[in-house]
């Protein structure tokens, strides 16, 4: 994945009078440094500050218009990645901005910001990763894989304050949730959320389900019904955790209040067939309540609290077999927590999409790129990769272009942090091959 970010443009302010402008902004050079031609399978553009109108990709005398997807977000996936023979890529942006005109008085500049992330496909690395000269030599299984599922798409529902963000960060392995980014009041679920230092999966974020409110609770069913009905699997939602932060007895708060207790009752079967796990938050302070009651096993006290008081209910309720249980917590020490929810996750997610032998789910192998939890999960899925083609390598392959095609799918697989790709160039693959 290559990244960069402009800075640019200035704004001058004055009041009382306001007179609206069009612009283009400087366009963006990005050096391919390649021989090779470029493999793009997503471009994602977002902005601040002044209303972005258009952005247009120009690359090897095209011109390709980024549609929009929110007021300053504007993304693109592309099925087949799009293949870039020039040396550099622009980015052309057009902002609408505003002159205001009024007494005179010392002008302000404001530097607006724009983020750019451009997704390398895994087709682009095998050629700077193996420096074999057989063209036909064994393409990394991750390829075809990520060209049909580029990223794990969840849907987290729960209220502000319940620990949702926390968990997202601590499962993928970012500094914070992108939902934080959005303005209070303002967050949508259709909005897709990327993180920059985890490009393999896609959250839908909802606020959950307020008192007396049931415009949020339309919003989810609405969208979980359009999701199911997207043709390409990528598009589709791959897991949905409905997040509840475990009440204490000695606090007046409520498990489920009437509108969450309707949907479970009335509504839980737009989750058919969709992976769901509903996640109780912030175990630890059910440990911590139980070592203040002076149980004598608190840990045991708290198994059967959170199953008395918050699994059976909802099985009640719903009087469904489908959904899963998990309790978690962000906080040291609970590590195993979040990887039985990502590795239950995990499980429900290939069942749901399917993953027998000689064919991968596709889903399935993303969802344990995406995590950065359960090292077990990274090293079954290696061991799937891996099984479905270079056993069998035909023997005009050289030893080197095998490894250099597992060393890739290796890369893809564990999902490091590397957004210079630095772990598959020529000089790492040979210095490791």
């Amino acid at each position: 994945m290559m990244r960069t970010r402009i800075l640019d443009g200035e704004v001058w302010r004055q009041r009382p009078f306001e007179l609206p402008r069009s612009f283009s902004a400087p366009s963006l050079a990005l050096d391919t440094m390649s021989a090779q031609p470029l493999q793009v399978s997503y471009i994602e553009l977002q902005g601040t500050g002044d209303t972005i109108e258009s952005i247009e990709v120009v690359y090897d005398d095209h011109r390709l218009s980024i549609p929009r997807r929110g007021e300053h977000h504007f993304h693109e996936d592309f099925n087949q990645p799009l293949t870039i023979q020039g040396e550099t890529i622009s980015i052309s942006v057009v902002r609408r901005r505003k002159l205001r005109i009024g007494p005179k008085q010392a002008p302000e500049t404001v530097c607006n910001r724009l983020d750019i992330t451009i997704g390398l496909s895994p087709s682009n690395l095998p050629p700077n990763a193996s420096p074999g000269k057989n063209a036909n030599a064994p393409r990394p299984t991750t390829e075809e894989l990520l060209n049909e599922c580029p990223r794990f798409r969840i849907l987290a529902v729960g209220q502000p304050g319940v620990g949702k963000s926390t968990l997202i960060n601590r499962t993928f392995g970012i500094e914070r949730a992108s939902a934080e980014n959005s303005e209070p009041g303002k967050a949508s679920i259709e909005k897709e959320l990327i993180s920059q230092q985890n490009g393999r999966f896609v959250l839908h974020d909802s606020a959950g389900f307020e008192p007396a409110d049931n415009v949020e609770c339309n919003s989810v069913k609405s969208f979980i019904e359009k999701r199911k009905k997207r043709e390409h699997v990528k598009d589709q939602l791959h897991a949905v955790w409905l997040c509840f932060q475990i009440p204490m007895t000695s606090h007046e708060h409520r498990l489920l209040d009437e509108v969450v207790e309707t949907f479970l009752k009335e509504d839980i079967v737009v989750l058919q067939n969709i992976p769901t796990i509903v996640v109780f938050t912030k175990y630890d302070k059910l440990v911590s309540h139980m070592a203040m009651q002076n149980k004598a096993d608190p840990d045991m006290a708290a198994k059967e609290y959170l199953q008395e008081r918050c699994i059976d209910p909802i099985a009640k309720i719903t009087g469904s077999t489908h959904l899963s249980y998990v309790a978690v917590s962000s906080n040291a020490g609970y590590e195993r927590g979040r990887s039985q929810l990502i590795e239950l996750t995990h499980k429900r997610v290939t069942a749901a999409f399917g993953s027998q032998p000689g064919a991968l789910s596709s889903v399935s192998v993303v969802t344990q790129m995406a995590q950065r939890v359960s090292p077990s999960l990274k090293v079954e899925g290696l061991i799937a990769v891996g099984a479905q083609r270079y056993w069998r390598a035909p023997t005009d392959y050289t030893v080197f272009e095998c490894l250099a095609a597992i060393h890739t799918d290796i890369v893809c697989v564990w999902n490091f942090n590397d957004p210079s790709q630095v772990s598959v160039t020529q000089l790492i693959t040979t210095l490791i091959l």
